[in-house]
């Protein structure tokens, strides 16, 4: 009792100290206590702080005014317990602040009650008497984020807003000078997967940039530097506000899983719903052949002639691959006039007014067009009409390309509007026009910068130009901007794969599997082709053959191309981003009504010291597995059973210029369907239906067949299960074969007609 009563009075004591030094006009500080967070905020001195309960992972002295100097602001404050958005349920802060010759503010700090997410935003109005010029505008900085341990364990990489920009690792403490991002700068301690994710959940009119540096003072490195701001390049007329953007900070133990959740942010403060809006649905082969597996022509010497001659004789048109559509190519956000690229419409009759008045230092000094005019969008949406009359059932693309240089610049009909919002009110009238009358087309996008499309694009190249051949063993003295080999393919996925699904689907840009225009006259070697088309099957979402066809093909080039396509809903994440660079390992969980397994991707992208690669994965973190289940591992391309594993995986050793593809299935005490031949992503495509009657010790489904194509349903048969026979639709035989515990049943159907099966043991 005693004791008590002294730990109430030194409490006591401490507070009436701290009173006592508060200025006289001070507020005590705002706390926020949630299931997963404790967040401070001082509003006399507009700063902050939070941790992460029981954790080390912390940011502390955060601040967002100008030079941390809360002199001569009036701030008041409030707190909004029950903040209910489309992102959650939150405690929000809020800090309204003015001064006079300032921008007046109001700062929001929206703390999740379910997770570790702390949502920020900036607004800012002019009550200055005069029009104020902003540039760059800071959210939030600090000087001791921590995440438990030591900086030289911490990992950083981020992602670029222009997708020439390929991502890298630095371990923090090596970040002397700042590494800035503008998507997101994600750091990750590789000892304890601690992470902290600060990216952007909206982009609509300041552009985010994060910066981490290292922070540590002293003889421990266990703190670095933070800061996220946004440009805006604009000038503020008097009496004119506007809101801030949704940054994001997530504290997380796994920085894949918070990259993920920052790309469903994305979707939700967008309104995207790409899965439902534009679906690649398997069961309309035309939509999907001409806007997600299609020939792609471009720079690769092929022509549209010889493509469709090629699939039409090696049978590829069954197996999805399409010419990209009947609908007209259009273009949008480019520059300028946008004449004379791959027989664009253009914009020359455009009066001298929708037109900035200067040109780029890139395309050939073109005009700069000026979408802040009213005028120009008014054409713009004309021309759009004018496009997509008589196009309305076909299926095709829009696209946005050239424009990865957009900018302020002089001379702007409105200098209120950024360059992001003049970028999407360029595209916003493609979207709303497509969507209205022209529901099968998709929007694709090329050189473009990547977060000013969210909600406007349905495919986004993820990477630069990648059209020009596999590998380069040159000088990096060279001085060239970029390769244009699958190097750009792989560089450019990798770190971009939270966006895959969720905001767009991503296009890693034309693949080749054997002869094209290679700038060194080379065709792709059998294991370059394996590697880059599988890349291409199970990374991205597109899939873009760039190739000659002009010429026989080897009989394992088109096998490559039956059993790759097309892309299914379902994405990958690289498990190995913080730890490889490039990535070598992804892993998609592919999730329907009767069952969920995974499908493993694994790739030795390169001959160099002719080294074999392998690896041992953690269930549980590195494949989101139970890992106190039993799992069965078989391999496509080998078609062999792997065998079984539990909490640890370890990869078979895989040569260079190789790849392989798992399907990792629960272990169950009864047969199991464990592969099919049909495709690459095993049984995400071709299997739609599945299940087990265990009264009457059958396996049934439904699997979609290409006539007079082979196929085989692969079945673990554990002890105790012997199969009796095969029972197939439409008159059909098939065969049984056992090897060990894997059971095969091979087919060829007879038509394209789905196939029901049953197995009786």
């Amino acid at each position: 009792m005693r004791s008590k009563t002294k730990e109430r009075a030194a409490n006591f004591f401490a507070a009436t100290m701290f009173l006592q030094f508060l200025p006289a006009n001070a507020a005590a500080p705002i706390k926020i206590d949630t299931a997963n967070l404790l967040v401070t905020v001082d509003a006399t001195a507009c700063r902050w702080s939070a941790e992460v309960k029981g954790t080390p992972m912390r940011l502390n002295d955060v601040y967002f005014l100008p030079g941390d100097d809360p002199s001569g602001w009036k701030v008041t404050s409030s707190v909004n317990h029950a903040d209910s958005n489309p992102f959650g349920s939150f405690v929000t802060v809020t800090l309204r602040g003015a001064k006079s010759g300032q921008l007046d503010f109001d700062y929001q700090i929206s703390v999740s009650k379910t997770n570790n997410d702390i949502l920020l935003s900036l607004g800012r109005s002019n009550h200055t008497g005069k029009a104020v010029d902003l540039g760059d505008m800071d959210y939030f900085v600090s000087a001791d984020a921590r995440l438990g341990g030591s900086t030289d364990k911490w990992i950083a990489l981020g992602t670029h807003s222009r997708n020439r920009d390929l991502y890298e690792l630095a371990a923090v403490i090596n970040l002397i000078t700042p590494k800035m991002y503008a998507v997101n700068h994600v750091v990750r301690d590789s000892d304890t997967g601690n992470s902290l994710l600060m990216g952007h959940a909206t982009a609509l009119k300041g552009a985010s940039r994060f910066e981490v540096r290292s922070g540590w003072q002293g003889k421990t490195a266990d703190r670095m530097q933070v800061r996220g701001y946004c440009s805006y390049k604009i000038t503020i007329p008097l009496g004119k506000s506007f809101p801030g953007e949704k940054l994001l900070i997530d504290f997380n133990r796994d920085a894949l899983r918070a990259m993920e959740h920052q790309g469903d942010l994305i979707a939700l403060a967008h309104d995207v719903r790409l899965k439902t809006r534009r679906p690649i649905n398997l069961d309309d082969r035309e939509l999907v052949a001409n806007d997600y597996s299609r020939f792609h022509g471009w720079m690769s010497g092929g022509s549209n002639a010889d493509a469709r001659k090629f699939f039409q004789e090696n049978g590829l048109v069954d197996f999805y691959w399409g010419m990209g559509g009947p609908g007209p190519q259009g273009s949008f956000g480019i520059y300028g006039s946008g004449g004379g690229t791959q027989g664009r419409p253009s914009r020359v009759s455009y009066p001298a007014e929708c037109f900035l008045p200067i040109h780029t230092v890139k395309y050939d000094g073109e005009r700069v067009i000026d979408f802040s005019n009213p005028l120009t969008i008014k054409l713009e949406r004309e021309r759009i009409l004018k496009w997509v009359a008589g196009q309305e059932k076909n299926t095709g693309r829009a696209e946005m390309d050239f424009a990865d240089w957009w900018d302020a610049w002089p001379g702007q009909h409105d200098p209120f509007m950024s360059p992001l919002e003049t970028y999407r009110v360029a595209g916003l009238p493609w979207r709303e026009t497509i969507d209205q009358q022209a529901p099968r087309m998709v929007i694709r996008s090329n050189m473009q910068p990547v977060d000013h499309s969210y909600g406007i694009v349905d495919i986004c190249r993820i990477s630069e130009d990648a059209d020009q051949g596999y590998e380069d063993p040159g000088s990096s003295l060279l001085g060239k901007e970029f390769t244009g080999l699958f190097t750009e393919t792989v560089l450019g996925s990798a770190n971009r794969f939270f966006y895959n699904g969720r905001v767009f689907w991503n296009d890693a840009d034309g693949f080749h599997i054997y002869r094209f225009k290679a700038p060194d006259g080379k065709d792709f070697t059998a294991g370059q082709a394996k590697v880059d088309a599988n890349f291409h099957a199970m990374v991205g979402n597109t899939l873009f053959v760039s190739e000659a066809f002009n010429v026989p093909y080897p009989a394992d080039r088109i096998e490559l191309l039956k059993r790759i396509s097309p892309p299914t809903m379902d994405v990958s994440y690289p498990v190995d981003l913080f730890v490889r660079r490039p990535a070598r390992i992804f892993n998609m969980p592919v999730d329907r009504a009767f069952g969920k397994w995974s499908v493993l991707s694994v790739f030795n992208y390169t001959g160099t010291g002719n080294r074999k690669f392998s690896a041992t994965l953690d269930a549980a973190k590195d494949l989101r597995l139970d890992p106190d289940k039993e799992y069965i591992a078989y391999e496509f391309w080998t078609r062999q059973l792997i065998g079984t594993f539990k909490g640890k995986f370890a990869i078979r050793p895989i040569g260079p210029y190789d790849a392989d593809i798992y399907s990792i299935v629960e272990k169950l005490d009864r047969p199991v369907l464990i592969s099919t031949s049909r495709h690459v992503r095993q049984m995400a495509f071709d299997i739609k239906d599945l299940a087990w009657d265990g009264p009457q010790r059958v396996l049934r489904g439904v699997s979609r067949a290409v006539a007079g194509d082979p196929y085989q349903l692969r079945i673990y048969a554990p002890d105790g299960f012997a199969a009796k026979r095969v029972e197939l639709s439409g008159g059909l035989t098939g065969k049984l074969a056992l090897d060990g515990r894997l059971l095969t049943v091979d087919y060829t159907a007879s038509s394209g007609a789905d196939v029901e099966w049953k197995i009786f043991f």
